[in-house]
């Protein structure tokens, strides 16, 4: 039996409501359960609706946020006009899992809701490159590590530092010279330190708390450069999972 994802779509472009609705109207697995165009919209929702996914105007993103104590469990996907420095920043401070372009091809859409209610994160390739170039510029600014603060051990450190810059569990496990299990293990101590628990989580973390001292030259928030050269595609979008 299929699971029905059920979505709450929140914009004020009618145009792009309609175009959503029509989109998603052939997925059997993808149901838009309501719509709003605005605050009061959502609130008068928000009683009578459950939904697992909340498709949000990155406009009305900081608004809405504040109208979701009835949906504690909702994940939410911004719609970006224009993807830039400060939405993508303003996005994942706010728990947003997928940014999404307004314009993306429909089946781009549909994977990003797919994904995200997979309990995975879907970041538009543009998104990522605006988060990595804003960890290397608070990188840039980091006189040393500082890891103690928060329990981390010193090969803790280290594999923080390899995650910030885009590294796989195979490539720290060859860097270290350590198995990609003994990674995991570490990994795992490492997210309950923290307080997280994903990779795309700990990358943010470490830039905001100026963890990762040598992020290089990174293609992507996780995985092998020359992995990301192979599957990238034109518009496509970085997955990152749990």
């Amino acid at each position: 039996m299929t699971c029905n994802t059920q979505i709450v779509l929140v914009t004020a472009d009618l145009r792009s409501r309609v175009a959503i609705r029509a989109a998603l109207r052939t997925e059997p697995d993808l149901s838009v359960i309501g719509d709003a165009s605005d605050h009061l919209g959502l609130l008068a929702l928000r009683p009578q609706l459950q939904p697992d996914i909340l498709l949000v105007d990155a406009a009305l993103l900081a608004i809405v946020l504040g109208a979701l104590d009835l949906w504690p469990a909702v994940r939410i996907i911004v719609l970006a006009t224009i993807i830039d420095k400060c939405q993508v920043i303003q996005a994942l401070r706010l728990g947003a899992r997928g940014i999404v372009p307004k314009d993306a091809p429909p089946q781009e859409l549909v994977q990003s809701i797919r994904n995200v209610q997979a309990n995975r994160y879907w970041l538009a390739s543009d998104s990522v490159a605006i988060l990595v170039q804003r960890m290397r510029e608070l990188l840039e600014n980091q006189v040393e590590p500082s890891y103690q603060p928060h329990r981390l051990t010193a090969r803790e450190h280290s594999i923080v530092t390899m995650i910030a810059a885009g590294h796989s569990n195979k490539q720290i496990g060859c860097e270290l010279s350590i198995s990609e299990r003994t990674v995991k293990h570490h990994l795992t101590n490492i997210f309950g330190k923290l307080g997280i628990s994903s990779r795309l989580q700990l990358a943010a973390f470490a830039v905001t708390h100026r963890l990762a001292a040598d992020a290089d030259s990174a293609g992507g928030v996780t995985g092998s450069d020359a992995e990301s050269r192979r599957r990238r595609k034109p518009a496509s979008a970085i997955l990152v999972g749990q």
